[in-house]
């Protein structure tokens, strides 16, 4: 994150507060988060011979107390990318901190790409301010 906070290319940190309880915006991320993020998308593809390739996505969701907790969003691709080497869980593609800030009120600092993923991230926006319980469709 500490990249992503001194600009690296390709990433963005923003700060949205919603108007949602801090437990609130919680019990929805918890009840949606692993129904939707935490697939394995396999692809065949014909590239001169026949290819066959998965991306398994790994959601984490963690509270720290009454007032803090962390979202995180990993994704381990088979076969691996040239060069890509990751920790347990895999690549990480997204993440936030929530923060209670007030009786109705919940900060989120989120780090995501700017390139990809964008339906993934913008869902995630929509269950934190209480607008949708859409899973996004998934597919790279």
């Amino acid at each position: 994150m500490s990249a992503v906070k001194s600009g690296a290319r390709g990433a963005k940190m923003e700060t949205l507060v919603v108007q949602r309880g801090f437990d609130e915006v919680y019990r929805t991320l918890e009840a949606r988060s692993g129904p939707c993020l935490d697939v394995k998308v396999e692809r065949t593809g014909y590239v001169g011979y026949v290819e066959h390739s998965s991306s398994d996505y790994n959601p984490t969701l963690r509270r720290f107390g009454r007032d803090r907790a962390e979202f995180s969003l990993q994704v381990i691709h088979n076969p691996r990318a040239i060069g890509e080497k990751t920790g347990p869980g895999g690549l990480y593609i997204m993440a936030a901190d929530l923060k209670r800030a007030g009786a109705s009120r919940t900060e989120i600092i989120f780090y995501r790409p700017t390139i990809g993923f964008k339906k993934i991230a913008s869902t995630f926006v929509e269950w934190a301010d209480g607008s949708s319980t859409d899973c996004p469709k998934i597919k790279y």
